[in-house]
């Protein structure tokens, strides 16, 4: 028998489907523009000033939170929900709250203009603890619900810890830089640490990077990055990066479409590069061209490749583990002369040499045709919407993802390009970080809007840059997971934040535990990993001429 209740959610699952469809509003609590106005604020050097703002009430519940799911299936949750719900409510002791069950709609449609389904959430809670005694209860009947907080679903006051750096490059005499842990993709680090190491005025985090072995060399950047000049990592093609320019005078932008192409000519053979400074076959979060073949960036999966040629600079670090590994290598000294093993002990590449390394079919032929005789060149292509871009000395790019504005309005549909797809993926292994709760393991030919739900519109903590007409620079830190001190952000509300300040464009980087500002030496607010700071890949830095 079909019932009017359902029938009526059904009703209302359209209108609400078609409404968003005709325009489409970010469900913020932001009541009006974002602004400085009221914020606290210290100049740390002539044209970099730090704000912190604390705004909002800690408000909301805890509750347990099913996966986004088409109506039928829903509705099939709800019934099984009822039942239990008729059997608790037997005992004398129940908490009504607590058995409270809601449909909702996440807070925005798919990046393609797609509905993405319904959520189911049970219950209301004072405590996680409380939720996750119920979830344990639901666990035994084979319902399966998640523990969240009612204001993470990115909808609903609460509050919100925001550090911010103001730039002014025509005023600031000092030097913006990315730098790598330890000076090395195989390191990991605080950002703190990074910014001490370096003697930063203030750092943030920076760009995206495999966390675990399974993505690929613990520390490779999972993207663009160029140091001082050097291609330290290549593309996730199609994706977005900062660029920082030191010379002739600071100035900083943020590139579209951003593509690289490496080659190697052998005796007049080319040859494609297929990754920098990471470990062959794996390529975490995918975005590459083999062959003929050009897979899109696909975020926190890695797709897999069994011939490759990987070039690793003085930038990698210990060699150790690809010499180790690596089917066929020969090395570059500075003016591309071949040779075959590093002279002494150090398994470290000198200043402007290269090692390359071969798998699968391209071990055999390389092995071939190299000997000490070779002539051997290598040349680079980067380009993006902005057209080519050459490297020099005191220029840096840091990647990123997705893009939050573009000429000041937020490009939704990009978000698919760059990696933020809903639709099901047919290759490669999902990751998900332990630490994280972002994220969930997903089959092959599965659809991705959960991980667009947990991801994209759900609140947590971010980092972002954004850059005004005029050429100022803001960089924001929202922390977040902590109802009582920090809701964080969705992507959605990190792109409204920097509208709000003035951006023209602007790009998210790397976030979740990762994501952290510190000034002085002092982080500006509380991480959300459990353990404190997380050591990451990478650090944007200011480095200031003179201290005041």
């Amino acid at each position: 028998m079909f019932s009017l209740h359902l029938l009526i959610r059904i009703i209302l699952f359209v209108v609400i489907g078609l409404m968003s469809a005709c325009s489409f509003t970010v469900p913020s609590f932001l009541e009006k523009e974002f602004s400085l106005q009221g914020a606290e604020q210290q100049q740390l050097v002539p044209g970099l000033t730090y704000f912190q703002i604390n705004r909002g009430q800690a408000s909301g519940h805890f509750l347990l939170n099913s996966a986004v799911m088409p109506l039928e299936q829903a509705n099939l949750l709800i019934q099984k929900l009822e039942k239990f719900n008729a059997t608790v409510s037997k005992a004398p002791t129940v908490q009504t709250k607590s058995n409270v069950i809601s449909t909702i709609s996440p807070v925005e449609l798919g990046p393609k203009g797609n509905i993405l389904g319904q959520l189911v959430t049970y219950g209301q809670f004072d405590t996680l603890l409380q939720a996750q005694q119920m979830q344990q209860e639901l666990d035994a009947i084979g319902i399966h619900f998640t523990p969240t907080h009612s204001t993470q679903r990115g909808i609903g006051a609460g509050k919100q810890e925001i550090s911010i750096l103001k730039l002014e490059p025509s005023l600031f005499s000092g030097k913006l830089i990315s730098a790598l842990a330890n000076d090395s993709v195989l390191d990991l680090q605080q950002t703190s640490k990074i910014a001490q190491l370096n003697d930063a005025v203030a750092a943030v985090n920076g760009g995206f990077f495999a966390y675990q072995a399974q993505q690929g060399v613990v520390g490779d950047v999972a993207g663009i990055s160029v140091i001082d000049g050097t291609l330290v990592s290549e593309a996730v093609n199609g994706r977005p990066a900062l660029l920082i320019k030191n010379t002739p005078s600071l100035s900083v932008d943020i590139l579209e479409n951003v593509h690289s192409n490496v080659e190697m000519h052998i005796d007049g053979q080319q040859f494609k590069i297929n990754g920098i400074n990471r470990q062959s076959g794996k390529i975490f979060n995918c975005g590459q061209n083999h062959g003929d073949t050009a897979v899109a960036a696909i975020h926190d999966y890695v797709c897999t490749e069994l011939n490759e040629i990987i070039l690793y600079n003085e930038y990698f670090g210990d060699l150790e583990l690809i010499l180790n590994e690596s089917e066929f290598q020969f090395f570059l000294d500075e003016n591309d002369k071949v040779y075959f093993s590093l002279p002494g002990a150090n398994k470290r590449l000198p200043q402007g040499h290269h090692l390359v390394s071969a798998s699968g079919k391209y071990a055999e032929i390389l092995r071939n045709i190299i000997n000490l005789s070779s002539s051997v060149s290598i040349s680079q292509r980067i380009w993006s919407n902005a057209g080519e871009l050459t490297l020099a000395k005191g220029m840096y790019l840091i990647n990123g993802g997705p893009t939050l504005l573009t000429k000041a309005e937020m490009p939704i549909a990009q978000r698919a390009v760059e990696g933020w797809d809903t639709a099901p993926v047919n290759l490669g292994s999902a990751a998900t970080d332990s630490r994280d709760t972002n994220s969930q393991i997903e089959s092959l030919n599965v659809s991705r809007i959960n991980f667009y739900q947990n991801w994209v519109l759900q609140r947590h903590p971010r980092t972002a840059v954004g850059v005004t007409a005029a050429g100022t620079v803001f960089v924001v830190v929202v922390y977040g997971r902590d109802p009582q001190r920090s809701i964080g952000a969705s992507v959605s509300e990190m792109a409204e934040i920097m509208k709000g300040l003035g951006a023209i464009k602007a790009l998210n980087l790397d976030g979740g535990g990762s994501s952290v500002m510190v000034v002085d030496g002092k982080i500006t607010g509380k991480p959300s990993d459990t353990n404190g700071e997380r050591s990451v890949a990478e650090a944007l830095l200011f480095i200031a001429a003179k201290k005041v």
